[in-house]
This record gives structure tokens, sequence and C-alpha cells, in this order.
């Protein structure tokens, strides 16, 4: 391995001097050049922690220097660390009752804060655990806690802890969770709650063979409890359950460089340009509409495609330092498919004071413009953006679509959320996002031509006004991680996010054999209504969504052409 990677590090450090003609011009030549690079096979998706990962750190690092931009943080990149779900967990999870093996996902699941874990040891059924009283004349150290949780809705839920707390200070081992219902379709587990001990949550058939010692009717447990008539005893089984290690820690980085303003009255402020470079690897972590598919997951679009629009801003602004009278950062954000992580780390780390960051561009998916037609989220973020982007198309580069909300799943939520006026360039989503067909092939590069122009207006603009931008907080609609409803559904489309209108939300993908595609939903269609409530966005479609229960069958209109059809969809 640490051949191979010389090797790599041999191969990105020459392949800049190959034959491409610099240019100071955005030119597509080198927008070309640069995303082959990146979202070539030979990066295997740009997983974040992997060799590949590096590579490109690296060959963003080497393209900011030949620009000469200042390297910040240590050498140009900001290390930072964080915990990804180990795929492997699933196999390596396992319970046995009494020797009878269990099977993860159709028995059970797992809770825990960390592994690897394995006990085997009796099982004690202490009723619903809340109170001291079901512990009072039972053993429970180094033993399973068997606690029959009860829910009063089928409606999402946070977890209750209390019988869990009382589990674990009454010396239990290891905790089971049974119930009539499948609690793992209902239950919303804080992971900083978690006890040092699993949970392993039990779905209703194999709660009753867990049971099967009290010799009662299953259904009549909650109100044997209540009613005092059945108290907490030892089960007589011996249950056995283990579980490999849930998270590895990786370690991966933002890179970053600075076009240095030696303008002494705004020495202070600061534009930031963002771009994510990282991706999906071969889709083995989540978030692939094709994980089962196990190939590389190039990326091409998402975001090679936004990382080389900024490497051509950074190239052409270098050269106009000296009109600069803000500073200008550059910042290829890793780990942004985790969950907007790099951005974060950025924030937090205080390598610019983030009062003095005054705006933000966030360049995510930015290779498919269609009809001329470009994206601008944060229209409403500041006072004064609408006058600004209208200006810098004084000519029609392009059609602009204004969206106001200064929130969204990229990297511009984070420095929204912290009062920057920002800006998200974006060409929209499309039926290869985030599969193994998003290659360079289908990359308009003549179109990301025209946005890393119009994208060079803007920086170029915020870093020569006299006065800064003034945020405003922009619509209330718009979606955030701690406000989005919980939705237990899968429906199975990918919708598009920034859609509002009349027409309804237009479906820009299906997924095979999920519950829209069985239904007869087609790419292209628009969804107008879901039980009656009548859709216009994204806004109405998750409240929509976040109302249903798996396996309810649901009334859903779409427009297709000119007719409208009804289609019952079975979730």
């Amino acid at each position: 391995m640490y051949r191979n990677f010389l090797l790599l590090l041999i191969f990105v450090s020459t392949i800049a001097d190959a034959q491409i003609k610099r240019n100071v011009e955005i030119t597509s030549d080198e927008l070309l050049y640069h995303v082959s690079f990146l979202a070539s096979d030979s990066l295997k998706g740009r997983l974040p922690g992997t060799v590949y990962d590096k590579i490109a750190a690296k060959y963003i690092r080497d393209e900011f220097k030949k620009y000469g931009l200042k390297q910040l943080g240590d050498k140009g990149y900001q290390f930072f660390s964080f915990r990804r779900y180990n795929p492997l967990f699933a196999k390596q999870a396992h319970l046995d009752i009494n020797g009878e093996p269990l099977s993860f996902g159709n028995d059970f699941t797992i809770e825990i804060k960390d592994g690897p874990y394995s006990l085997c040891s009796n099982g004690v059924f202490v009723g619903f655990g809340d109170t001291e009283s079901y512990y009072s004349k039972i053993d429970l150290k180094k033993k399973w806690a068997v606690i029959y949780y009860e829910t009063n809705t089928h409606s999402y839920q946070y977890l209750n802890w209390k019988p869990i707390n009382m589990a674990v200070k009454n010396g239990a081992a290891g905790i089971m969770l049974v119930s009539k219902d499948t609690l793992s379709d209902y239950l919303f587990v804080q992971e900083d709650s978690l006890p040092e001990i699993p949970i392993f949550i039990i779905k209703p058939n194999a709660s009753k063979k867990l049971l099967a010692g009290i010799h009662v009717v299953f259904d009549s447990i909650p109100n044997l409890l209540k009613s005092n008539r059945l108290t907490s005893q030892e089960l007589g089984i011996k249950i056995c359950g283990k579980s490999g290690k849930v998270y590895n820690n990786i370690v991966t980085q933002n890179v970053i460089g600075m076009i240095q303003s030696s303008n002494p009255d705004y020495r202070n402020e600061y534009i930031v340009v963002g771009a994510h470079y990282d991706h999906l690897g071969l889709g083995e972590y989540g978030g692939s509409r094709a994980p089962a598919l196990n190939e590389i997951h190039n990326g091409a679009d998402d975001n090679a495609s936004g990382v080389v629009s900024m490497l051509e801003i950074a190239q052409k602004l270098a050269k106009e330092r000296k009109k600069l009278k803000r500073n200008v950062i550059f910042i290829a954000f890793g780990a942004e498919e985790q969950g907007l992580i790099g951005s974060n780390r950025f924030v937090e780390s205080g390598i610019i004071p983030i009062e003095n960051i005054k705006a933000m561009v966030n360049l995510d998916m930015v290779g498919r413009l269609r009809n001329n037609t470009l994206e601008v989220h944060g229209d409403k973020s500041s006072l004064e953006a609408d006058s600004i982007l209208n200006l810098i198309n004084s000519d029609s580069l392009l059609n602009l679509r204004l969206v106001p909300e200064g929130s969204g799943p990229s990297d511009h939520a984070t420095f929204y959320a912290k009062k920057i006026p920002v800006f998200f360039i974006h060409t929209g989503l499309h039926p290869d996002y985030h599969s193994p067909k998003d290659d360079v092939e289908f990359l308009n590069i003549n179109g990301m031509e025209k946005v890393s122009k119009y994208t060079y207006r803007l920086v170029h603009k915020l870093a020569t006004m006299d006065k800064p931008l003034t945020f405003r907080k922009s619509s209330s609609r718009a979606l955030s991680s701690r406000r989005a409803p919980k939705i237990k559904v899968k429906f199975g489309i990918m919708p598009d996010v920034s859609g509002s209108g009349d027409e309804g939300l237009k479906v820009l993908g299906v997924t095979d054999e999920k519950p829209a595609a069985k239904a007869g939903i087609e790419t292209g269609d628009f969804i107008i209504a879901i039980n009656e409530k009548p859709i216009q966005n994204i806004y109405d479609y998750t409240d929509a969504l976040s109302k249903l229960n798996p396996g309810e069958k649901v009334k859903v209109k779409i427009k297709r052409a000119d007719n409208i059809i009804e289609l019952t969809v079975e979730l």
C-alpha cells in the first residue's frame, strides 16, 4: 500500500506539467483537464480517509501554490477526524437465545456507543423497568435486562431513557427492548445519550421467543404489568449477543489557500469561496443511490465540477490581487457527504475569526447546466444580493433562477447558520446524482465555463465593493437538520429540492423497486398532491411524508404531460 501511495504521489506531482497550455483566463480546456483527473477511476471516488482522498487534496493544494495563494492551516491543510459507520457492523452482529440464532435486521437491531462487544449471560425480565420496584427482588449484575417497552403512538419519537438508565444503575451488562410494536420503525435514539452497554431492539416475533418463559399471552403483558399481576423474574434462558466495531475513526482534511489583500482598510475582512472535494468511494458507506453495484462513484458533477470551477476562479483572481480590497479564502472542504463536517470544522477552528467573514460562495454540482439556467441560492440572505446577482449578469450570460433560502444540504449552510450572507451556485440535480453514472463524459464543460465566469464576477464584486453585505435571515421555510420533520418511510424518488410552483414537485429520478416506481411514478412527473394535500415544493413534500407510516397506502396525484393521474403508493 505504501509503495502504491508513493507512486500515486509521484503521478500527481507530475500530472500538472502534462500537455496543457496554462491560461490565466477561465477556459473549458483547463476545466476539462482538472476534472478529468479528480473524477477519474484512479481516485476511486475520493472517499474521505483513503489514499485517494489525500491524492485529491494534494492536487488541489499544489494548484493553489502555483497560483501564489498563501497556505493557511498546516501547510495548506486543516486536518480533522470524524467517526464513520463500519459497513461490516451488520455482518458482525450476532444474537442467539439458547443457541438459536436470530437475524440482524429481521429480528433485531442494535444501538451501541461503540464496539466490539460480546456478552453471554442469563436474561432477566424487568417489566417496564422504569421504577425501582422492578429491580428490588432480582439480581441483574452481569446479566441481560429484558425491558418491555410500550409505545402509545405509532409516530416517530425519542427513546425514553429512564428504564435504560435504571437498568444500568442496577448492574445490567446488556439491554433488550421487547415490544408488540416494531420499535425500530418509531424510535429515534440520540447517540450522545447511549450508555456504555449495548441496547438490542427486538422485533415482535423475536420478542415472543424471548418472553416465552413467563408463560402468559404475549399481548397481555402490558396490562398484567400495570395491574401488578406480572413481576420481574429470571427467564431461564441464556442470551449471547455480540457486535463488531460500530465506527471507524477517519482522518481527512480541508485544503485552504488565500489571496491576501494589500489594502490596509480591509485587511481583517474575508470572502470565502468553497467547494467540497470528497465523494462516496464505491458507495459502501451510505449515500449512494446504487450501493449494490459496488462500483466507483467518480462524482464528476458532485463535486469535482465545483472544485475545478473554484480552481479556475482562484487562478484568475490571483492575477487581480492588487485590485482586491478584501482577502479571499479558497477552501476545498472534506467530508461534506458525511454531514458538512469539513465546513463545520473550519468554522469552529478559529483559523479566521467568524465575525470577519463577510460572505461565502459555495460551488456544488455546477457541471450539468441545462437551458443555460443557473440556480443561485441565498438570494435573500443579504439585503444587497438580488441587485448584485442581476448586475453582474447584465449581459445575460446566464438565465438566473434565484432561490431565497440560505440554508440547505451543502457547505454554505454552515456559514449561513453563523449569520454570514451566502451564495450557493448550483446547476441542479439529475438522475445520475450519487450513482456510478456521474462521470466526466456527461458534464457540460462549456456550461461549466459560463458558470465559472459568472461566479468569478460575483467573487470579484464581493471582494472589491466598498461596504460588506448586510445579513438577513431568509425565508422561514428553509429546511435545517435541526428543524426538518422526521420521516420514517421511503418513497423512492429524487425530488427537485429547489423547485416551487403551480405545477407541483418535479420528480428528477425514480429508484427501482421502491414504492414510487412500483406504483408507476416516472422521472419527469410532477407530484401535485399526497392524500389530497397539495404539493408545490420540497417543504410540502417532506411535511406530507412525515405524517405517513410504513405499510400505509397513500393516494398520490401526479401530472404527466397534460394528464392528471392518481396512483396508489404502498409504503
